[in-house]
């Protein structure tokens, strides 16, 4: 891969930086999205200091885990099912998209260091597959109960609207606080900012740092 690429992901790298240190309410972890790139892209994101990446599928996440030259920690953003969990179980560090008691003792049973994140239904279609505020606190106390820890809660924002993105994210990092969890992942390449002022402690970002990528 050219030299001129890593020069172009460098220099969007030090933009988002920047971003994060004007904007960030509180300490931000950086989460390299590469569904659609390859171990090359995660390989030269890596030799510039980004160690936590996000993949979306089981498969690819798979192929590309055996070429990576220097040790990351992978995420897991997609929405899971118990089959995906049970491939992947040994190399994903954090869960980005726990919808169900189901999938959480699932991930549990298969590595208790794991962090979990609730997604939250708030607004918008992105998070319909998510916990209603509502069932919060139950899920959460029975989660507890079982001594499973759930670090954080996890969404979406509203696409094409700022203003009601803002608004999500705002009411996830107070439910966050309510419920005395460290965790807070929301925001991506078009939203980020957004998200740091409404204090995100984790953001997920793929073509903003990465480009363009591959059609699905």
């Amino acid at each position: 891969m050219s030299g001129i690429y890593s020069e172009q992901m460098e220099e969007r790298l030090e933009k988002i930086k920047k971003l994060i240190k004007d904007k960030a309410q509180n300490p931000v972890t950086l989460i390299g999205v590469t569904k659609g790139f390859t171990h090359r892209e995660v390989n030269i994101a890596r030799e510039l200091g980004i160690k936590n990446f996000g993949e979306n599928y089981a498969q690819e996440l798979l192929t590309k885990e055996p070429l990576i030259a220097a040790e990351i920690s992978w995420h897991f953003i997609g929405q899971l099912q118990s089959n995906k969990i049970r491939k992947v179980s040994h190399l994903v560090d954090v869960w980005h998209s726990v919808t169900s008691l189901k999938h959480a003792r699932e991930i549990h049973k298969r590595n208790e260091r794991a962090q979990m994140l609730l997604q939250v239904s708030l607004m918008g279609p992105s998070n319909s597959k998510g916990f209603e505020v509502k069932e919060l606190p139950d899920i959460i106390g029975k989660l507890q109960d079982e001594g499973i820890d759930i670090s954080g809660l996890m969404t979406m924002g509203v696409p094409g609207d700022m203003v009601a993105t803002r608004v999500v994210f705002e009411r996830l990092r107070k439910l966050a606080d309510t419920f005395e969890l460290s965790e807070c992942s929301m925001g991506m390449s078009n939203d980020f900012e957004v998200a740091l002022e409404s204090g995100s402690s984790m953001i997920r970002v793929g073509s903003a740092i990465f480009g363009n990528r591959r059609a699905d």
